[in-house]
């Protein structure tokens, strides 16, 4: 009987601690892509701080290994891509990097990216994005060099242009973010 009284008491005395207020930021997902053979999904989220919109490609998770072969491990650290303040800088952004299909196979551009655990921070680094062909499939391969390791994510032409549709739609709507 003291145990379980002590046991109530502390969970009572450290109650407050629960009761904290989160200090997680708040993703808005604009447009999600969910991939149907692997399950991974792909965003354009707004995440505001202090009242000033930021707009974020989400690549999803990336692989680790050499430029070969890549094994999906780590499901806390994800690549996001800042698109800009409002819904015409994103827009803008996504049709920049949209040019990068139409390039010769294996052209390069050097973008920056936050590849955070969970959510982006303003800390940002050199992210490589090149135009990648698999046989008939035309992809965006999204690659950090880290300790002699390469993380990549690639992002399927299909699903970039539903995402990029979406934000226009989403535009279309919300007038006051453009």
């Amino acid at each position: 009987m003291k145990k379980i009284a002590a046991f109530i008491a502390a969970l009572i005395c450290t109650a407050g601690l629960f009761a904290q207020s989160s200090k997680l930021p708040d993703v808005r997902e604009l447009v999600t892509i969910e991939n149907e053979n692997t399950g991974e999904s792909v965003d354009i989220v707004n995440i505001p701080v202090d009242g000033v919109n930021r707009y974020f490609l989400h690549v999803g998770n990336m692989g680790i290994g050499d430029k070969v072969i890549q094994i999906s491990l780590d499901p806390v650290y994800r690549l996001y891509i800042p698109l800009g303040n409002n819904i015409t800088d994103a827009i803008a952004a996504m049709e920049e990097l949209k040019t990068l299909f139409a390039e010769p196979k294996g052209t390069m551009r050097e973008i920056q990216g936050s590849f955070k655990p969970f959510f982006p921070t303003d800390e940002t680094e050199t992210v490589q994005v090149y135009n990648y062909r698999l046989i008939a499939e035309k992809k965006l391969r999204f690659v950090i060099e880290r300790d002699g390791y390469s993380r990549v994510a690639y992002l399927p032409k299909s699903e970039f242009g539903s995402l990029l549709r979406g934000l226009k739609f989403y535009g279309k709507m919300h007038k006051s973010e453009m």
